[in-house]
């Protein structure tokens, strides 16, 4: 079977690629070896208002479970500060169903799901080979373009010869019936004692929470033993948590580090697979939607042009998508660095700065969450916290132009 473009990943950068590629008329084959889009569950659904809009999705009233005005932060030694807008700034869905809504809207356009398929290996030879196994049969369908969608341990990216950076946040979040929280705002929690590296957090979705906590390891605690405790012994959200309640577990790997590349000969990487993920959050389904759409203009750029060259891929695609989004990305990496490197009483004194500052009032007036470059500039403004930050990093050059 020979298609224009044949995405491996039925994930929500695969589908998004799959409906804009498919949408302009080329014959596309989306790959997925789950047997459902939308399981296993990696992360939550929390998603920008702004950032929906820009991966050209309307999601369905019936998937919305909250919505978010604001985020209450917590330090290590139990400062706080709520950053509250009167506007909506995010949503939560459900995950399992908006990946399916994802799905329909890629097969709406004319693309094709193939369930129950795993790609074996690839050849090259001005066109893209690909051996799959479907449903236990094997056959080989071909495509002039391969996609690698396959998320952050990308077998795509071995087959093209792309080297990355294997750096991984790991994930753990359960879901809750009970927790006292409030319904429109997302807690999120530091210190190294119980995420390391990271953060925890609390997030309302309709009926039950979300609670997740995030690592890079150390101190013998896997991530799911630091989320067991967290939920127990954390002095502060301990006592809004009914551990006893859990309804629901899911783990995954979140990457805070990408390939050097993403393209190669007839082959583009998009989202998880090629890093396009906040190292802050470990969100990627925005960022990554958004480079979607670029790596779909590039695509049918290559049908048209008759060319899939690496180097027509890297001026229509990887060029591209760096010029939108690889400075949002430092300053991603900027704050997961300053996570990473800052001791607790280190991060409390922050705290205290940004209180000081009126850095709450400031969070609300951006609402692209996505994008937090600006931000970060308006902060560093302020003198006191720029030389604090100062002292972990040289942000000047990268940030400040």
């Amino acid at each position: 079977m020979d298609y224009d473009v044949i995405i491996i990943g039925g994930g929500p950068c695969g589908l998004i690629a799959a409906r804009d590629i498919a949408g302009q008329g080329a014959e596309v084959c989306v790959i997925e070896k789950s047997p459902e889009i939308g399981y296993p569950v990696k992360c939550s659904g929390l998603f920008s208002t702004a950032g929906l809009k820009q991966i050209g999705v309307d999601v369905s009233d019936s998937l919305i479970c909250s919505t978010i005005r604001g985020g209450r932060f917590y330090s290590p030694g139990g400062e706080d500060f709520l950053a509250y807008s009167k506007q909506d700034r995010a949503v939560v869905v459900e995950r399992k169903m908006f990946d399916k809504e994802l799905a329909r809207d890629a097969v709406r356009a004319g693309a094709k799901i193939r369930l129950k398929t795993t790609a074996l290996d690839i050849k090259r030879n001005g066109r893209v080979s690909v051996r799959i196994n479907e449903v236990g049969e094997e056959k080989t369908i071909s495509s002039k373009l391969l996609i690698g969608a396959d998320g952050a341990g990308s077998q795509v990216a071995r087959w093209a010869g792309i080297e990355r950076e294997n750096k991984f946040v790991s994930g753990v979040q359960v879901e809750v019936a009970a927790a006292d929280v409030e319904s429109d705002v997302a807690e999120v929690y530091f210190g190294k004692s119980f995420a390391p590296g990271f953060y925890a957090w609390i997030l309302p979705k309709g009926d039950v929470f979300e609670v997740g906590i995030g690592s890079t390891g150390g101190g013998g605690e896997t991530p799911r033993e630091l989320l067991k405790r967290f939920m127990a012994e954390h002095p502060i959200a301990s006592k809004k948590l009914d551990s006893k309640s859990i309804l629901e577990f899911n783990k995954g790997a979140i990457p805070v580090g990408g390939p050097r590349d993403t393209v190669s000969e007839n082959i583009m990487l998009i989202g998880d697979a090629a890093g396009q993920t906040k190292a802050s959050t470990g969100g990627g389904v925005i960022t990554g939607g958004i480079c979607a759409r670029i790596a779909a203009d590039a695509a049918i750029s290559a049908i048209e042009e008759d060319n899939y060259s690496q180097e027509f891929l890297l001026t229509s695609y990887d060029q591209k998508w760096r010029a939108e989004l690889e400075q949002e990305f430092m300053a991603h990496l900027f704050m997961k660095n300053i996570i990473d490197s800052a001791t607790d009483p280190e991060i409390d004194s922050l705290f205290n700065m940004l209180k000081k500052e009126g850095v709450p009032e400031l969070m609300t007036t951006f609402t692209d969450t996505d994008r937090p470059l600006e931000f970060i500039k308006e902060v560093l403004k302020k003198e006191e916290i720029l030389n604090w930050a100062q002292r972990f990093l040289d942000i000047r050059k990268e940030l400040l132009g």
